[in-house]
């Protein structure tokens, strides 16, 4: 099932996009506010571009459980509001989490080894990472299955399966 957002009152519609061929226009009247509005079925840009891992949104009593993918660079998170550019939108009524929150930058090292490392945006109610608030210019490196906190909402940074290491 994919969601698209009405661009008028931003409540989401679902469909089976598997119901249709790729490059098929799509029209829908909202049920809300009965705005019509049509898309475009196609290949998304996530899915040219090497997914690096993601984060799965708690549920809480402010936005259900979400997961959202992570790429290669500076990943921006934070709560979804249109017109705010941001790479990883949490659709959250969380009033303290902020539009830009906390940013999870993914890159590769000189030997090869991808690093993943959390640093507050900076934000008022601040980052935190296993119950611990990092210092505004301070950035940490994570592990895979990171707890971390923005606001009230919680979320856990899973790496890409070849970026996971397992031991016996």
């Amino acid at each position: 099932m994919k969601k698209v957002l009405c661009p008028k009152c931003d409540n989401t519609v679902t469909f089976n996009e598997r119901k249709y061929e790729e490059g098929r226009s799509l029209f829908f009247v909202c049920p809300r506010c009965g705005k019509k509005f049509s898309i475009q079925i196609n290949q998304t840009k996530a899915d040219d571009t090497p997914q690096y891992g993601h984060i799965i949104v708690l549920e809480n009593a402010y936005c259900y459980r979400q997961q959202l993918p992570l790429f290669a660079g500076d990943n921006i998170i934070g709560r979804r509001s249109k017109g705010t550019n941001i790479h990883v939108p949490i659709e959250s009524s969380d009033t303290t989490m902020e539009r830009q929150h906390c940013i999870i930058n993914i890159s590769v090292n000189k030997q090869g080894k991808t690093i993943y490392t959390l640093r507050d945006f900076p934000s008022t109610s601040g980052t935190f990472l296993k119950h611990k608030l990092l210092n505004k210019r301070e950035r940490v490196i994570l592990e895979n299955g990171s707890i971390v906190t923005i606001g009230a909402t919680t979320f856990i940074v899973y790496f890409s399966e070849e970026e996971q290491t397992y031991t016996d």
